[in-house]
């Protein structure tokens, strides 16, 4: 094969590739590095075609051998971001560090980097790169990529500027009205109400624009105390959501089944022949919106303690540990396998990956609230790590999930459709969490919402002594911790402890008549 011959099929095999034609860009892709066994831009193909397929691991040894062929920061910006896709988090950290943010050029780079960097939560760096991309070209995706990490990391006046551009140049961009209603007020709320109503009213939304519409309207309304309205607009979109994937109670009653299940067999968490004893992980678990947030950033405001966020590491771990095929993290499956896992092994993966954090010093807070589902074989892989619970009053919690925009194609937050399927994923979630309390005594904390907003200052000095560590005013005022906040919750951490939300379920009361009756009756 000529030189020149070498140029021009590869030129076909990645306009096949921009084209959508697959299975051309990757044969001639193949025909070059067959003549020509160290062209690094075919393997870099190779490694985009492999990305699509979702052969995130392939992806990964392809990028890898581009960069011995030829070290650029084109390929190892790629390679962090199929990191990035595969939850590695350790492994992008150390790609990134590799790579002068300054030194980068293209704006396909500076975005693509950016959105990784937000992806594994170093928002500020994050930052960097889309100010970067959007002085070379203010494209919607991009100035919206800025605004979401600028909110995170408390900027709050600049992510809605920045939203407010993009929404003047892609006037029906549902993601960026989501996130900009966070953040008005007054006539500039009232004016997005209008706004919202009049997108609203278009027959040609996808389920997706109509959530993100429904919910940020919901906010906006919820601003005007028009409680009715915003209830009756979630109600709407949720019953087009239910339509498109019904909930499955029985798929739940399944985990939580195989959950107790597993009490039968007690835990012993002294034991020296599992797991890993590090107290370096602290997990704070508990239902959505019932305070998690709140309790992560009073532990990391704390000198000795880093926050890791909403780490999918551990399930990602025990799915992989378990050999389960199926397309759900945690099933049936994963309980059957887990007498054949080595759990001193996925300890010591999970530490491995998350060594990052804190620079390896210190505690460090996991706080995924999903990982209620792991508590029995959190405590096999690290016997002495310390587990902090929230419990939150039921109507709250069922109202605050009810309200909330959570992942669209997430099966697991499917229950949020009805606060009547709410309540009873709050009921079978208590019964779960108090039968697991009364067997891990010692390491696990319940940390009750109400109480602990009323009088933080001796729950938290309870909270730091559950977790071995010294008292720090510092936790105290957790409004002061600088640090990005990727959760739901990132408006109001930004103030003092306060007791704002404690009962504010009653401003839906009309229409919580039946899920009282389920836990007060």
């Amino acid at each position: 094969m000529l030189l020149s011959n070498r140029k021009s099929i590869q030129k076909q095999a990645f306009t096949a590739f921009t084209q959508g034609d697959i299975k051309t860009a990757h044969s001639l892709s193949v025909n070059v590095i067959s003549h020509y066994p160290n062209d690094d831009e075919s393997y870099f193909l190779l490694a985009l075609i492999n990305i699509q397929i979702h052969q995130y691991a392939k992806a990964t040894e392809l990028f890898k051998h581009a960069i011995k062929i030829n070290d650029c920061i084109r390929y190892r910006v790629e390679l962090a971001k199929v990191y990035s896709l595969q939850g590695i988090s350790d492994a992008v950290i150390a790609i990134v560090n590799t790579i002068n943010i300054h030194q980068v050029r293209s704006f396909t780079q500076l975005n693509t980097l950016g959105v990784t960097l937000s992806i594994v939560g170093l928002h500020s760096r994050a930052l960097t790169c889309f100010e970067s991309a959007i002085a070379q070209k203010p494209t919607p995706e991009t100035l919206y990529n800025y605004a979401v990490s600028a909110k995170f990391c408390g900027q709050h006046k600049q992510a809605q500027k920045a939203l407010e551009k993009a929404i003047a140049l892609k006037p029906g961009y549902h993601q960026a009205h989501f996130a900009l209603a966070d953040l008005t007020e007054g006539s500039a709320s009232q004016a997005h109400i209008l706004t919202l109503q009049h997108l609203l009213s278009s027959e040609k939304l996808s389920l997706e624009q109509t959530m993100h519409l429904s919910h940020a309207l919901a906010k906006e309304y919820e601003k005007q105390k028009e409680y009715a309205l915003a209830y009756n607009i979630l109600l709407q979109a949720k019953q087009q959501k239910k339509a498109h994937s019904p909930y499955q109670r029985s798929a739940d009653n399944q985990l939580f089944e195989g959950l107790k299940a597993t009490l039968k067999k007690p835990v012993s968490p002294t034991s020296s022949n599992v797991g890993n004893n590090s107290e370096r992980p602290i997990f704070v678990v508990g239902m959505p919106r019932s305070g998690t947030t709140l309790v992560e950033r009073i532990l990391s405001s704390h000198s000795q303690v880093t926050s890791g966020g909403e780490l999918e590491n551990f399930s990602l771990l025990m799915k992989h540990s378990s050999q389960s095929a199926s397309h759900s993290v945690l099933d049936a499956k994963v309980f059957a396998a887990q007498n054949n896992i080595d759990f001193s092994t996925l300890a010591q993966a999970y530490l491995t990956q998350t060594a990052h954090i804190g620079k390896g010093q210190g505690k460090f807070v996991d706080k995924l609230p999903f990982n209620f589902f792991y508590l029995p074989f959190i405590r096999k892989a690290f016997p002495k790590a310390r587990i902090i619970c929230l419990m939150r009053n039921p109507l709250d919690t069922c109202v605050g999930n009810f309200k909330q925009l959570f992942s669209i194609n997430n099966p697991h937050y499917n229950y949020t459709q009805s606060l009547e399927d709410c309540a009873w994923f709050y009921q079978q979630f208590e019964a779960w969490v108090s039968a697991w309390s009364v067997q891990d005594t010692q390491f696990t904390h319940m940390l009750h919402y109400e109480k602990f907003v009323a009088n933080p200052e001796l729950h938290i000095r309870q909270l730091l002594e559950f977790c071995d560590l010294p008292w720090e005013p510092a936790c105290l005022h957790m409004e002061s911790n600088t640090s990005p906040v990727s959760t739901a919750s990132k408006m109001q951490v930004r103030e003092p402890i306060n007791q704002k939300s404690v009962g504010k379920w009653s401003n839906f009361r009309p229409y919580t008549s039946q899920i009282e009756t389920i836990f007060y009756s």
